[in-house]
Formats: structure tokens, sequence, C-alpha cells
């Protein structure tokens, strides 16, 4: 099965009903806020508000998630702990079950491209974000030559136009691995969700300016779902992380709750440059 819902079958109803008309105004906070987690301030950054941070008790996070708390732990963790065989509820402790809290607002339900462009890097917002499409196909590619995937560009930033909605530009990328695990990516961007030039957040990029990709809308956001069709975790898992491996410093990925079966679960995640970021923070 995939591991990600896919972006297939929106319908010109649901489109039709978001309607744009130039660039997307900023809405994301601009400064840290310490009280929360890495993950939390760079969705924040670009709108994705209805997330939030689960508080835990020190005792009941382990020592090493508590010391990388603020950078994130190397996906090889997870490959080499019991999370990929129980659920990390279990695997963890009963405090951090409500780090499966996310799923239950619209933004937390999705996976999603954090990203801001640098100035230098695009003249406008339009070519803003073309140069995002641009990074996650390049980053993707790379992901699956490292990882053995024989794979190709099924189509890319193919424009798909609904009237009365803003154009839709729709990308995908499949490949299968040596052992025949099926893996692929699909993402989409929308114009209008690109803001004005304005400064991108010290702790993203200090003392720059830049174009958000904005993220919190409905139905229009940077959408973003990758599968490795396998019976764990652990394909998809490593997958994600050596395309976010590859990205840009301005550019991240996150991905939602996902539940294979009973026993397998991952929790609701930013990946940052191979790093798995937590939705968590230590209880005062």
């Amino acid at each position: 099965m995939k591991y990600t819902k896919s972006l297939r079958g929106v319908t010109a109803s649901v489109l039709a009903a978001v309607l744009f008309a130039g660039c997307a105004s900023s809405n994301g906070i601009k400064t840290y806020n310490e009280s929360h987690s890495r993950a939390w301030n760079l969705t924040h950054s670009v709108g994705m508000t209805q997330l939030k941070d689960t508080k835990a008790p020190r005792g009941q996070i382990p020592s090493s998630i508590l010391k990388t708390a603020g950078m994130g732990i190397d996906v090889a963790y997870f490959m080499s702990s019991p999370t990929l065989s129980m659920n990390f509820g279990d695997a963890f402790g009963l405090g951090l079950v409500g780090l499966l809290a996310n799923t239950s607002k619209a933004h937390g339900e999705r996976s999603t491209i954090v990203a801001w462009v640098p100035e230098n890097e695009a003249e406008n917002p339009e070519s803003a974000l073309v140069w995002v499409g641009d990074q996650v196909k390049e980053a993707t590619l790379k992901a699956m030559k490292t990882l053995e995937i024989e794979g190709r560009v099924d189509f890319h930033g193919k424009r798909h136009k609904v009237p009365f909605s803003a154009a839709i530009f729709k990308s995908e990328i499949s490949g299968t691995k040596k052992n025949g695990t099926e893996c692929g990516v699909q993402f989409r961007t929308y114009d209008g969700i690109v803001s004005d030039l304005q400064p991108i957040p010290d702790f993203i990029l200090p003392g720059s300016k830049g174009y958000q990709i904005y993220a919190g809308e409905k139905v229009a956001y940077p959408a973003f779902a990758a599968y490795c069709i396998h019976d764990e975790l652990d394909q998809y898992l490593e997958f994600i992380s050596e395309i976010s491996r590859n990205l840009p410093e301005t550019v991240f990925l996150y991905t939602r709750y996902i539940k294979h079966n009973d026993n397998i679960s991952l929790p609701p995640m930013v990946h940052d440059h191979g790093a798995a970021l937590l939705f968590i923070v230590e209880e005062d």
C-alpha cells in the first residue's frame, strides 16, 4: 500500500472554491518561539498554525530525543529502534502518545512542502514557485540514485487549469528498487501561494529576504506525497529522509501521522535535511 494520501482525485468543485488574485499575503511567525519545538516553528513560519506541540514530562521523553530536541533525531535512530515494529506510543511511553494529536486538524492530516525561497534564487513570486518545484524534483532524483531506485520523471510542472480557480502545477516521479519495491513522489503547487519579497525568519536563513510558500490554505497549498510499497515503513522513511537531505537549506518536508497497521506507526514530523523533528517539548 502507499503510506501517504494520493494527490489525485481533487475535484473541480472543491478547487473552484479557491480563488486567488496576485500573491499570497504573508501569514506566519517571523521570530523563533523558544517555548515550542523547531518543528512547530518551521511549520508555523509558512502558516500551518493548526499544528501543535505535545508537552511531556522530562522522565517520559527518551534521552535520545531530549538531547536533540532542537536539532532533530537522525533518521537512523528510527531505523535501529523498536519504533518501526511497534506503535510509537508504546515504544516511547504513554506520555508521547499525544504526538498524534496533530492529526485531528486539517494542517496535520496532510503532507506538505515547507519552503522559503531566497531572493537570489528567484526574480518574482512566479519564478519562486518554479524554483521550489525544481528543487524537490532534483532532490528526489538524487535520493533515488543514492538508494538505487531505477526511475523516471513521469511529468514535472504540468499545468492544470480548473475554471474559476488557481492553476495547479503537478509533478510525479516513480521508480523501482532492485528488490522490487515501488517508490515514488507526487507533489503539486498552485498559483497565488507565494508572498511578495519579505524577510526570511532568522532561524531559517539569517539576514536574508525571500518568498514564503504559504501552506495555510485548506486546498491550495504545496502538497507532497511519497511512498515505498513495502510491508514495513522503514523504506518509506528512508526515502523521505534522503530526499530532505538533498533539499536546499530553506526547504523542508512535513509528513503526517502514518499508521500502517496495528503494530506500525510514525508520528507527524518535519524532515530537516536528514533529521526528523518531532512536535514535542518538555513540560514545565
